[in-house]
């Protein structure tokens, strides 16, 4: 017995030494929409919360347009998901969106043990972890990617229950302003052909170093494309 207890404590440490991010992880971001450059973009671990007593990771998403363009088509968008500190998948998303004319709220808190999803007006019965667009982005960053594989996910964020697929299609070179990246390329897939149609829908470049750093995003809005290049790590 006491062998299996060490056994398993190394390999929860080996585990930790292989996450890539950590609490007060900053990745920030230059933003365009449409091909226009119109601000920024952060993605910040905030902490460890407890979700229905479960510890997860606090992930705090925010795009805002600046200038010109915040006047023309304001975008103030906030994402909150609390995700699992061992498996990433989503025990709780609260979504604030401000584009343009269009806005939306949600609060969905995920009950496991009861296998349903609770949002303010209704409770949906699941029979799966979800994996929204930001825990899936996360996930993707402590596994071994593998080309061509496809990877199965479902998520619930208020509406209606969805089931995608996404694949590493392969690699290509990345420049930001942070510098040139060799990349891995996690694109959303379905009978063989790749998608970025649905708003939600998110394509990203994983930088192939030890980092595993979201060097590029890119987002289907409401009404357009929005693409993040990484500017900064802190």
């Amino acid at each position: 017995m006491k062998k299996i207890f060490i056994t398993l404590f190394f390999i929860s440490i080996a585990w930790s030494k292989e996450v890539p991010f950590k609490t007060g992880e900053s990745l920030k971001y230059t933003a365009e929409f449409n091909f226009i450059p119109v601000g920024q973009a952060e993605l910040y671990v905030t902490g460890i919360e407890q979700i229905n007593g479960n510890d997860a990771y606090h992930v705090t998403f925010s795009a805002n347009t600046k200038g010109l363009a915040d006047q023309l088509f304001k975008i103030q968008d906030k994402i909150d998901i609390w995700m699992d500190t061992k498996e990433f998948f989503t025990h709780r998303l609260k979504k604030d969106i401000n584009e343009g004319n269009y806005q939306k709220s949600v609060d969905v808190i995920f009950d496991y043990d009861k296998s349903v999803a609770r949002t303010e007006t209704k409770e949906v019965a699941i029979d799966f972890k979800a994996r929204d667009s930001f825990s899936m982005f996360y996930y993707l960053r402590t596994i071994l990617l593998k080309e061509n594989e496809v990877m199965s996910f479902s998520s619930f964020e208020g509406r209606k229950i969805v089931h995608y697929n996404l694949q590493m299609t392969g690699k290509e070179i990345v420049k930001s302003p942070l510098g040139t990246f060799s990349c891995k390329v996690i694109r959303p897939f379905s009978d063989g052909k790749n998608l970025f149609k649905n708003a939600g829908d998110m394509q990203i470049w994983i930088s192939d170093d030890k980092k595993r750093l979201p060097v590029k995003i890119q987002i289907k809005m409401k009404f357009g494309s929005m693409m993040l290049l990484l500017k900064k790590v802190s």
